[in-house]
């Protein structure tokens, strides 16, 4: 959290001050590429959720003039996430941009604690609307993505502790129980006990759990009946099926998705849905030379965008869990996807690990966690605005850049604190 953030929050709480909340301004220049440089910069700060907070004090109950009758100046003008925005917007903050960017003021989870699960021995942490874990293989990615798959009463009996929380009250789960408690204060000991409320259990029940794996994307599969929730399993089987419905029930969706995917992948003319029998259906693309690709030969790009541009339209759920969104992406291809990933979380919560450089230049600095991991300590998490020298190299590098630049691929020894790393002791 920034300084200018809890003090534009403090303001709104003390009644102290004005704050209007907007998207980033489009930079002038004479200079006709840099101006096109610019406006695409603004566009991945808008797509990523970077917004302007400006703060006004008023003066005898009013905002005080700016020079020569000009339009009232703020006395603070001060860049915010997201999430912070979320947060203003909840105590008060106007927005003034466009109404279809407006900052989402949702509950959500907002930390995680996890306690002798797997290779964790204990990782407490934040947690965003949108949030990414990220670090060496086997840290622990992975095992917190399960972790949180564990909450939902249908997971089995995991061993362990999961604790989830948001505003001021947690959801533990461990093996039998389920107990809903006050954030301060420790969960009952061991029961059986199954007390939650119905609004705690809205935040991880039901979650969805993707491993996309294009040899299952690819198989055929028995069609969606009507009146059924679209769906397709956490490999990703059933996605045929699932734009096939798509055609029957929602034909704008199918004709939208469509006309992105030709001007995504220029060699295609249009999707299409194969039947391999009576009762299934499978992918297939239609390419402009006239030649029709079956499920079998379709690139893993194609069928892993085409099974995240489904996901806006699947049987909603308040938790997605994804893994390596960016798995047989092209690099182009990446922001397109965070694109839709980022429009869904508006509504559904979305953790993803992740390894590519460019799924986190999509994030802000508050939506990125590192995680390592020691034989002593098992698996830690570090926020990456929390790492070594972050305000100074965050000017130089964007996100995934600094992390690229400053991992090791082993402890991130040069971006997180030092007692992490086994080599620098002593």
């Amino acid at each position: 959290m920034s300084r200018d953030f809890a003090m534009l929050l403090e303001h709104l709480r003390n009644k102290t001050g004005e704050v209007e909340l907007d998207l980033p301004a489009a930079s002038a220049s004479g200079d006709a590429a840099t101006t096109a440089r610019l406006a695409r910069a603004r566009e991945v700060a808008i797509r990523r959720g970077d917004r302007v907070a400006y703060l006004y004090k008023p003066v005898g109950g009013h905002r005080a003039p700016g020079s020569n009758g000009a339009a009232h100046r703020p006395d603070l003008a001060t860049g915010v996430t997201e999430t912070e925005g979320g947060a203003l917007a909840a105590a008060g903050a106007r927005w003034i941009g466009p109404a279809e960017h407006a900052p989402v003021s949702r509950p959500y989870i907002d930390r995680i604690r996890v306690r002798d699960f797997r290779c964790i021995q204990e990782v407490d942490f934040p947690l965003t609307p949108m949030h990414a874990l990220i670090g060496p293989n086997d840290s622990g990615k992975s095992t917190l993505l399960d972790a949180l798959a564990m909450l939902s009463p249908e997971a089995g009996n995991p061993d362990g502790e999961v604790t989830v929380f948001s505003e001021g009250r947690a959801l533990t789960r461990r093996r039998v129980s389920t107990v809903e408690h006050d954030s301060d204060v420790a969960p009952p000991l061991e029961g059986g006990l199954q007390h939650r409320s119905p609004t705690m259990m809205a935040f991880v029940e039901p979650s969805r759990l993707l491993r996309l794996d294009p040899d299952a994307m690819r198989q055929p599969t028995n069609l969606i009946a009507q009146g059924e929730p679209l769906e397709y399993s956490e490999r990703g089987h059933g996605l045929a099926a699932v734009y096939d419905a798509f055609l029957s029930r929602r034909i704008d969706v199918f004709l939208e998705i469509s006309k992105r995917f030709t001007e995504l992948f220029p060699t295609a003319r249009a999707i299409q849905l194969t039947n391999p029998s009576q009762t299934a259906k499978s992918l297939g693309v239609a390419l402009l030379d006239g030649r029709n690709i079956g499920a079998d030969r379709l690139s893993e790009g194609m069928l892993y965008w085409l099974a995240f541009a489904a996901l806006p339209y699947l049987q909603p759920t308040p938790l997605i869990l994804i893994e390596e969104p960016e798995n047989g992406l092209h690099p182009s291809r990446i922001a397109d996807v965070m694109r839709v990933l980022r429009e869904v979380s508006k509504t559904s919560q979305i953790i993803l690990a992740t390894h590519h450089p460019l799924v986190i230049n999509e994030l802000q600095a508050d939506e990125v966690t590192i995680l390592t991991r020691t034989s002593e300590r098992g698996t830690i998490a570090t926020p990456l605005s929390r790492t070594k020298n972050f305000e100074q190299r965050s000017k130089v590098y964007a996100l995934g850049e600094l992390w690229l630049n400053y991992a090791d691929g082993e402890f991130e020894s040069d971006l997180v604190a030092e007692s992490t790393n086994p080599s620098a002791a002593g």
